[in-house]
């Protein structure tokens, strides 16, 4: 049987010392929209990783989902890449 086990890719030369991650721990964050409603949350976690999407070592984050999220009815958490999450907006009180 062939070994079918793909070559993980390197770390960045300049690892650990990588770019600053946007978000902080507690930051409530929602995904990019072009108009219709995402799923939102606070993130409780982060990690390094490589994007094969865009082929390079990005921060992804684990984000506890709102209840009035709209995943919320079968997910309590999500994980997302950087650049797929934006700052919610503060509600005015």
């Amino acid at each position: 049987m062939p070994d079918l086990k793909l070559p993980s890719p390197d770390l960045p030369a300049h690892f650990p010392e990588v770019e600053t991650p946007r978000f902080l721990y507690g930051d409530r964050l929602c995904w990019l929209s072009d108009g219709e409603v995402t799923d939102w949350g606070i993130v409780i976690g982060r990690f390094y990783s490589f994007a094969p999407h865009c082929d390079r070592w990005r921060w992804c984050y684990l984000l506890w989902l709102d209840s009035s999220s709209p995943s919320s009815a079968w997910l309590s958490t999500d994980i997302a890449w950087e650049d797929d999450l934006e700052p919610m907006e503060r509600e005015e009180t």
